[in-house]
């Protein structure tokens, strides 16, 4: 799902994650969006952004700072 603002105890997190995307370098990064999920029964919010180079989706680790490539499985 888009983000959304209707969760207003989460509002540091998103506000955290549009900064980062304000950041990228559109050279580098395409279609940076921020989605909320449910994680471990519990409401989350992820940076996610297609890496041009490679073409494939990366998400954004809050806790290292970096970009890592995101598995999908199908």
């Amino acid at each position: 799902m888009p983000e959304t603002n209707d969760q207003p105890d989460m509002e540091p997190a998103i506000q955290e994650l549009k900064n980062i995307r304000e950041t990228l370098s559109p050279d580098e990064w395409r279609d940076a969006r921020i989605y909320r999920h449910i994680d471990e029964y519990k409401l989350d919010y992820t940076l996610i952004a297609t890496k041009i180079s490679s073409g494939q989706v990366h998400y954004y680790v809050p806790d290292t700072g970096v970009f890592e490539p995101l598995k999908l499985q199908g």
